[in-house]
């Protein structure tokens, strides 16, 4: 396990934090097309 060793508290706190800092890259140009697209279908509904 390596240097450290966790117990299965820090176990999880590692692992909430990889997911929350490795999701952001990935599916930040998911969320910004997403909203891309709400913001032009509410924009054309006023038109």
């Amino acid at each position: 396990m390596g240097k450290y060793q966790l117990d299965y508290k820090g176990q999880k706190q590692v692992e909430r934090f990889h997911e929350k800092h490795s999701r952001t890259k990935g599916d930040q140009k998911a969320r910004v097309n997403a909203l891309k697209e709400c913001f032009l279908g509410k924009k054309i509904k006023k038109d």
